[in-house]
């Protein structure tokens, strides 16, 4: 199943400088957000968005065409 991804912010590094942040990855069906942050090396505190909806479990399971949004939580002040 192919899953569209598009980092935020400093994660966009872990993709090619050209993809300017989004790419294809495909995936066997039943895969979780967890393998897409596994297979970008994505560490730390993230945030995850599947289809415009944050989530909060990373064990979410992934369906083709699915789109994540991940990025680094805001802070302010």
């Amino acid at each position: 199943m192919n899953i569209h991804v598009h980092l935020h912010g400093a994660l966009r590094d872990k993709l090619p400088p050209d993809a300017k942040g989004r790419a294809i990855l495909h995936f066997d069906e039943g895969a979780t957000a967890n393998a897409v942050i596994t297979k970008l090396s994505l560490r730390g505190h993230i945030e995850i968005a599947l289809n415009q909806d944050l989530i909060e479990n990373d064990d979410t399971i992934l369906h083709d065409g699915d789109t994540l949004e991940i990025f680094r939580p805001a802070a302010g002040g």
